[in-house]
Parts: C-alpha cells; sequence; structure tokens
C-alpha cells in the first residue's frame, strides 16, 4: 500500500487536488436553469412515469435528439438525493475525477510519465475544465472524449489496430448521446490506417462493427419507430441554410475568434495585454516548433493538424450560428501540445526553471481563477428557496394552487418547473384566476419592487385581496398546468 502510494503520488495528490475543486460550493456553483430543469424533467419521465425514453432532449435543431445515456446516468444520483437535482453534482465530480485519471492513463500510453503528469494537472486544474464538469448538461463529456479518440488514433497509427479500432466503435456510438459534431473526425480513422502502414485484416473489423451496432441500437430503433426522423433532419441540417447572421469571411473570422477563444480559456483569464488570437499563434508556434522537433510523434501531429483543419472548415462554411461548445471536440489539442512542450523545457538543464515557471504561473493564475469567481446568486440554492418559499405562504393562506408569472428577460422564466413538481406544488397560468406569485430577475427596486429576495431574485406576494375562497377553488378544480403544459425541449 505504502510502495503504491510513493510509486504514484503525484497523480493521487493531483486526484485529491482535482476533487476538491469540483466538490469546493458544490451547491452555490450550481448553475440551474433550463437544461438542468429539463433534465430532471426527464429523469422524473423515466423513474416516475415508467417510460424507457430513448432520446433526451431536442436540440437546437429541430427533429435532432439528444440520445438517453446521459440522463440514464443521472438516475442513480438522483435516488440517492431523493430525486433531488443537487445529486447530480456528485456525478459531475465522478466524472471528472475519471477524466483526470483517464488523461493521465492516455498520455501514460502514448508520451511519458512526466507528460502524463502535467496532462492531468492541466486538466486538473485549469479553470476552463473544472466549469466544464461541473456543468451538468449532454456535452459535458465531449471534452474528454476527443482524448479518448486521440489514443483510439494512435493506438491504430501504432499499429494495433483492433483495439484502436475497438475504442473508436464505442466512441462513435455515443456521439447521438453527446454532441452531433463530434461526427467530424471519422475520416480520421481512414487516415490513422493510412499511416499505420499496416494491412487491415477483415477479423480486425469484425468485433469493432459489431459493438457499434449493438451500442447504436437505441439510435437505429428510435429512427425506425419515427421514420428516421433525425436522418432527415440531419441531412436537411446540412443542406439547407440554418440562416446564421453572418456568413463568408465574417464566418470564417468567428469560427476563428472562438477556437482562439477556447484555447486562451483553457489557461489564462481574459487580459487586456493579450488578445485570444495570440494565444492561437503561440499554440501555433508550439505546434510547429513540436512537429520538428518530436520526430518519433510526427504521425500523430499529422493527425491533430487535420482534425484542427476538418473542425475549422466545416464550422467556417456551416450555415448554423457557431457556438463555443461547438468545438469542445478539438480542446484535447492545446493540451497535448503544452504537457511536451513542459516536458521538453523539463529535459533541458537550460529551460527546466523556465518551463517550471511556467507551470507555476499557469497553476496560480487558475487557482485565483477559481477562487475569485463571482457566484451566481440566481443558481440552484435561490431558486430552490424562491419555490419552497411559494409553496409556504401558499399554504399559509390556504391556497391549494397557484399562479406563477415572470419579470424577466425571455429564457429566464425558465428552470423552475422540476423544482414546483419537487415540492409537489400545483401551478397554473396566470390567466387561470390563482394567486399569482411573480419571480423578478434582475432585481429594479425602482420599477419592480419586491416583497423578498433570494440572491438575485425577487418575489412578489399576491394582491391576497383579489381572491376569494371560491373563485381559487374554481381556479385550482383543473389540471395541473405545471404538468400538462409543453416544455421547449421536451418531447414524449
Amino acid at each position: 500500500m505504502w510502495k503504491f502510494i510513493r510509486d504514484n503520488w503525484p497523480i493521487i495528490l493531483i486526484l485529491v487536488l482535482g476533487l476538491f475543486f469540483r466538490l469546493y460550493k458544490y451547491d452555490q456553483l450550481f448553475m440551474y436553469g433550463h437544461d438542468q430543469d429539463l433534465a430532471g424533467w426527464i429523469v422524473k419521465d423515466i423513474v416516475v412515469n415508467g417510460h424507457l425514453r430513448l432520446i433526451g432532449q431536442e436540440t437546437s435543431t429541430q427533429g435532432i435528439f439528444i440520445g438517453g445515456f446521459f440522463y440514464y446516468l443521472q438516475i442513480p444520483f438522483y435516488l440517492m438525493f431523493g430525486m433531488d437535482p443537487i445529486g447530480v453534482t456528485f456525478m459531475g465530480t465522478i466524472l471528472g475525477i475519471f477524466y483526470i485519471f483517464g488523461i493521465y492513463k492516455i498520455f501514460l500510453t502514448l508520451f511519458s510519465k512526466r507528460a502524463a503528469i502535467i496532462g492531468a494537472l492541466v486538466y486538473a486544474f485549469s479553470f476552463y475544465f473544472i466549469i466544464n464538469d461541473r456543468e451538468i448538461v449532454p456535452t459535458q463529456p465531449v471534452i474528454f472524449w476527443g482524448f479518448a479518440l486521440f489514443w483510439a488514433l494512435t493506438e491504430i497509427v501504432n499499429g494495433n489496430i483492433k483495439k484502436g479500432l475497438i475504442i473508436c466503435a464505442v466512441l462513435f456510438s455515443l456521439v447521438w448521446h453527446f454532441n452531433f459534431a463530434l461526427i467530424l473526425p471519422t475520416p480520421l480513422i481512414l487516415m490513422a490506417l493510412v499511416l499505420s502502414k499496416k494491412k487491415v485484416k477483415l477479423l480486425d473489423t469484425v468485433i469493432p462493427i459489431v459493438i457499434f451496432l449493438i451500442l447504436s441500437t437505441p439510435l437505429v430503433l428510435f429512427e425506425y419507430r419515427h421514420f428516421y426522423l433525425q436522418t432527415h433532419a440531419l441531412i436537411t441540417s446540412l443542406t439547407s441554410n440554418q440562416h446564421d447572421v453572418i456568413s463568408g469571411w465574417d464566418k470564417v473570422e468567428r469560427t476563428y475568434y472562438l477556437i482562439s477563444k477556447n484555447i486562451y480559456s483553457v489557461f489564462l483569464p481574459p487580459l487586456n495585454s493579450l488578445k485570444n488570437e495570440h494565444i492561437f499563434l503561440l499554440i501555433s508556434g508550439i505546434y510547429t516548433y513540436l512537429f520538428f522537433r518530436l520526430k518519433k510523434q510526427r504521425k500523430l501531429f499529422i493527425l491533430m493538424f487535420l482534425w484542427f483543419l476538418i473542425y475549422f472548415l466545416f464550422f467556417s462554411f456551416y450555415s448554423k450560428r457557431v457556438s463555443e461548445y461547438y468545438l469542445n471536440g478539438i480542446q484535447f489539442i492545446p493540451v497535448v501540445l503544452f504537457s511536451l512542450l513542459i516536458e521538453e523545457f523539463w529535459d533541458s538543464k537550460k529551460l527546466r526553471i523556465f518551463g517550471i515557471v511556467i507551470l507555476s504561473v499557469f497553476l496560480v493564475i487558475n487557482i485565483i481563477r477559481f477562487y475569485t469567481i463571482p457566484i451566481n446568486r440566481s443558481g440552484y440554492l435561490e431558486r430552490k428557496a424562491i419555490v419552497t418559499e411559494i409553496k409556504r405562504d401558499a399554504e399559509n393562506h390556504g391556497y391549494p394552487c397557484m399562479a406563477v408569472s415572470y419579470i424577466t428577460d425571455p429564457g429566464y422564466d425558465l428552470g423552475y418547473r422540476y423544482l414546483f413538481w419537487l415540492e409537489n406544488m400545483h401551478v397554473n397560468n396566470p390567466s387561470s384566476n390563482s394567486p399569482v406569485y411573480t419571480i423578478v430577475f434582475p432585481l429594479n427596486d425602482v420599477l419592480f419592487p419586491v416583497n423578498k429576495t433570494f440572491g438575485a431574485l425577487g418575489l412578489i406576494y399576491p394582491d391576497y385581496s383579489r381572491y376569494t375562497k371560491e373563485s381559487i377553488d374554481i381556479s385550482c378544480s383543473g389540471e395541473n398546468s405545471n404538468l400538462t403544459n409543453s416544455m421547449f425541449g421536451f418531447t414524449q
């Protein structure tokens, strides 16, 4: 036991620190919004309604859904916490620790122990990755998915074709469950086979194909039952104008900007003296240096370059508006380059101190970023508190139901319905003549004076004098609108 700890203390320490950063103020920093509320609704549909769903939420592209895997993964955590969504923060923590250790093992296989330690350290301490692991949405695993595919392709390049293809089969069967953009690196499998310079045996492809087909059964079954709805929607989205507000060279510049911003965010907070593009150019210089320096790894650098190029070209010409998270499939690249660069510095007596300084600065900056993060006072704790207060006040006044209205911008009125259900509340539409409680965000005492505040949220109580027992009983005699109204992104 002690020998194991002595031999592996660096990664053990990194895992412990990574655990801390992902658990610290887990409730205060739980960004509870529509996506998390929708996830709770889907979990409720599976657990309470007994509906074994094949799909999760509908994506921003009409007719395309997220697969159910990430939602089923959340079920044990909901059950352990009495269906309270706070449980999934611990799922995010467990996944984050798995990612750190996974990166360590991948780098240990591909490069060296020192590079593995550096890579795990970067993922464990990077503010960008910490926040990603805390964000409980289906796209959360995308970044680690990129690391895993890089490992699979490297196995193919190194001649372990069967093993690499099996890993690819598992990973690509998960694309539907995470983000369809992950399908973009598929051609790299063929490139890896070419770079391996080995003849592919038929038996090497049989097991991977079988695994892929078995794991893709939910997608195939859904498509068959719904007349290939998603297939048609995907083809339509790729062949028709998705009406982005920018196009042409402006779209290329935006894609370049977003990729640069993502890379920048891995290492540094926004600085007036540095632009996102500066970091991109720096990473490009590091890539070029390592490409010529590490001749044994040159094939892997070719794969990384083609991987980046595929993403850059596709999103530069895809007519849908590009968001940062679409590009998370290439976020492994700066971590690989940074880890190999610091290792190169470490191996040089002249540059070792310089490498240590760079790594130390990275760690200090990201620790400061984490501890100075402003707490959004409209998250899980505040929303749960305001829902609890509405229920308490309604019960004190003998209201069997109530209505909730919102004074806020479009979209910020979402993210409460699962919490209403969790409190077993009968919530109607404001037009129902039920007593109306109003949630205000952001606070504005001049325009919308509130009766009570919960962080950044405000609550206006009903005008009690307007309601009689008879009118309330009539308004509450109908169905519970919280259960029957449609929900954006949710479908049976």
